[in-house]
């Protein structure tokens, strides 16, 4: 068994509460960052967690929706970094 598989014994409904809150996180950095250059770049790992809900909804493969997660965390990582 991979490392991780008891997590395939949670329900679902788990897994969408924990992504809904890191949504909120996401909205919650981009407030507080307030007029800070790189606070836009946090509305990707906002943008992020919609993918994995649309995983959750069954419109999106698990690979799929962590692709995107991954492109979008690294666009936010080089926005980030980018900033002087």
């Amino acid at each position: 068994m991979p490392v991780g598989g008891f997590l395939d014994s949670f329900p679902s409904a788990l897994y969408i509460g924990a992504h809904l809150l890191f949504l909120v996180l996401g909205v919650w950095a981009v407030r507080r960052a307030g007029m800070a250059k790189y606070a836009p770049a946090f509305w990707l790992y906002a943008l992020s967690q919609v993918f994995f809900l649309a995983f959750f909804g069954g419109a999106l493969t698990m690979k799929m929706a962590v692709l995107v997660e991954q492109m979008l965390i690294a666009g936010m990582v080089a926005t980030i970094a980018m900033q002087r």
